[in-house]
């Protein structure tokens, strides 16, 4: 079953990229966006999430989970899921092997047909400071989708940034 707005986030404990983390404990007081498949978006588009996350007033941390190990994208290489992604700084990812923190926050399985199997939705999970979900944002498996649209509804949320400031630079 898919997390729903309104619910409380689930709670778990885990090795990622930047170290070990309980959920609840690692955003206590904190705004987070749990990513199901980082590696739908491009590497400039989480690093100017993580520039945003930067910026805001309100602490704001990411988080990613490793692509879900199901049978029927083993076969898919060109699947979204199969790309690996980079290392990037300040932006931990889960390691699941067994699939089981996958499924606490897996998106929604659309049954497309008896010849063909489920396509698997995407999804970036708002959660506000009280561990509860806020906003459920899903998409169709595909790369290159814009975290924009994530900050955008965060900012719905009243999760504000302090504007940027452009230096110039010298040409």
């Amino acid at each position: 079953m898919a997390i729903s707005p309104g619910w409380k986030a689930p709670d778990f404990m885990t090795d990622t990229t930047m170290g070990p983390i309980r959920f609840h404990a690692w955003g206590h007081g904190c705004w987070r966006i749990v990513l199901t498949h980082p590696a739908g978006y491009s590497t400039q588009s989480l690093r100017a999430g993580i520039r945003w996350a930067r910026t805001c007033v309100q602490p704001v941390r990411l988080l990613g989970l490793s692509p879900l190990h199901s049978p029927h994208l083993a076969d898919m290489p060109s699947h979204p899921s199969a790309i690996t992604l980079p290392a990037i700084p300040d932006f931990p990812v889960i390691h699941d092997e067994t699939g089981h923190i996958a499924s606490l926050w897996r998106g929604i399985e659309v049954d497309v047909g008896p010849e063909n199997p489920a396509l698997e939705e995407h999804a970036a999970f708002i959660i506000d400071p009280d561990n509860t979900v806020r906003s459920t944002l899903l998409h169709p498996p595909a790369t290159e989708q814009d975290f924009a649209t994530v900050i955008h509804v965060a900012r719905g949320f009243g999760v504000d940034c302090a504007p940027l400031r452009h230096i110039p630079r010298a040409a």
